[in-house]
């Protein structure tokens, strides 16, 4: 197998900490982005890349052993519709042409509303345009799995948290407001059971996947459940003072999206913190056992620091 891979997407959130620990394991890394990544590491060379263009793909993936596929397209259902469904099948195409596995990084919205667990056996059943389209790129995805046409494996995860992960909702905002005003503002219904990735358990399992014979649907190493009541407790013993919680509310967040267009985009998205959202990650545990799963204390350190060097003391 060879030891070089190409991550796309290099720049975004998980690929700026994919890069340096495939660096660090000794791949040849193609570093690909829309414009060129700027990693200066042992064995990467940085590309720029037209992802709107067929053979500029297959020529950044042929000769790889693996295609990690991290890009992001701007949070916004139009741009979604329009962009995603013909990149995706792009992605098919250079996989296919290269002859190199795709390990697809893949959300949760086209999973829509469950009850109950939600696992690799959870049919798609999208309740939002977002997971309409996420719907039906896993399934084109799985039909160029079952027809032969490529290996990939479309790896789930939900949100994610963790120093430098600055979109997310627990993000730049979440803890601005937690280091200078000493309040944790959630997204949604604090009651409910939600579960979050820490962004340093993703990494190991990627490169696990793109090694290994598994194809298909798998999620990725992701905490237990917890109340945002909960990690309220264990924000105040890592903060060393007492926090204010400050929901979110459906409501709200429709009224701010009149000035907050990202709040728009998220409305919609809601439901995931309005009910109890239960991700399991036991099947891949059960894969790799030396695969970890960061505990929220340990995580969420590590986060508060690197946000304490990062975000201004407003109020000191």
């Amino acid at each position: 197998m060879s030891s070089t891979v190409t991550v796309l997407g290099a720049s975004g959130n998980i690929g700026k900490l994919l890069v340096p620990y495939l660096s660090a394991r000794g791949y040849q890394v193609r570093a690909v982005g829309r414009s060129r990544p700027s990693f200066d590491l042992p064995g990467v060379t940085n590309h720029r890349v037209a992802y709107s263009e067929q053979e500029a793909l297959n020529q950044a993936c042929a000769g790889t052993s693996a295609i990690y596929m991290l890009i992001g397209l701007e949070y916004k259902t139009n741009v979604w519709q329009q962009e995603w469904p013909p990149l995706t099948e792009r992605l098919i195409l250079a996989a296919q042409f290269s002859g190199s596995k795709l390990i697809f990084f893949d959300n949760v919205y086209g999973y829509g509303l469950v009850s109950g667990s939600i696992n690799e056996e959870t049919p798609l059943n999208p309740n939002t345009k977002k997971g309409a389209v996420r719907a039906k790129m896993d399934e084109m995805l799985l039909q160029a799995i079952t027809s032969g046409q490529i290996r990939a494996v479309l790896a789930k995860a939900p949100d994610f948290y963790g120093p430098g992960i600055t979109t997310s909702l627990l993000g730049d905002r979440f803890f601005d407001l937690l280091i200078n005003k000493q309040t944790l503002e959630f997204f949604g219904n604090p009651e409910m059971i939600h579960n979050y990735a820490y962004v340093g358990d993703l990494a190991p399992a990627l490169e696990k996947l793109a090694n290994s014979d598994f194809i298909g649907n798998i999620h990725l190493p992701t905490g237990p459940t917890i109340t945002g009541y909960q990690m309220a407790e264990i924000l105040k013993t890592l903060a060393g003072n007492d926090l204010k919680v400050a929901p979110m509310r459906q409501s709200t967040a429709w009224w701010l999206g009149v000035f907050i267009p990202i709040l728009r985009e998220l409305h919609e998205m809601m439901y995931q913190s309005e009910n109890p959202f239960n991700f399991s990650s036991i099947k891949i545990m059960k894969m790799f056992p030396d695969l970890k799963i960061t505990s929220y204390e340990d995580g969420l350190a590590q986060t508060i620091k690197w946000y304490k060097n990062h975000i201004p003391a407003k109020n000191k």
